[in-house]
C-alpha cells in the first residue's frame, strides 16, 4: 500500500497517511503503538480503507517507547496537514502503547 511518512523534524510530527484509492474526505487518526507501519498498523489500515476511510496512523516517534512527553502539537500539526489535503472530517482511535494518548 502506497503511503506518505512524516517525521517529527520535518513535519511536526511523526506517522503515516494513507489514502483511499477511491478518495474521501473522512480521515481516522490511529494511534496504534509504537510504530506508524508496522503490522497492527497495517491491519487497521486495511480495514478502514475497506470501509471508504482514509488513515493517518501516528506514533510519539521513531521506536521512541518511554511515550512520557506528546506534545499537543504535533496531533494540531497533522490535523492542520489532513485539512489542507481535503479531509473536513476526522475522527481519533487508539490502541495498544499510544492508546492512551487518543
Amino acid at each position: 500500500m502506497k503511503h506518505i511518512h512524516f517525521d517529527v523534524e520535518s513535519d511536526g510530527f511523526y506517522g503515516a497517511y494513507w489514502a483511499c484509492k477511491d478518495g474521501s474526505d473522512c480521515t481516522v487518526i490511529a494511534m496504534l503503538g509504537d510504530d506508524p507501519e508496522d503490522y497492527m498498523a497495517h491491519s487497521a489500515v486495511k480495514w478502514l480503507i475497506r470501509l471508504g476511510v482514509n488513515v493517518l496512523t501516528m506514533s510519539p516517534g521513531k521506536k521512541d517507547y518511554g511515550h512520557h512527553n506528546y506534545p499537543l502539537e504535533c496531533i494540531e500539526k497533522a490535523m492542520a496537514w489532513l485539512k489542507l489535503h481535503g479531509n473536513e472530517k476526522i475522527g481519533i482511535a487508539g490502541a495498544s502503547t499510544t492508546g492512551t494518548l487518543a
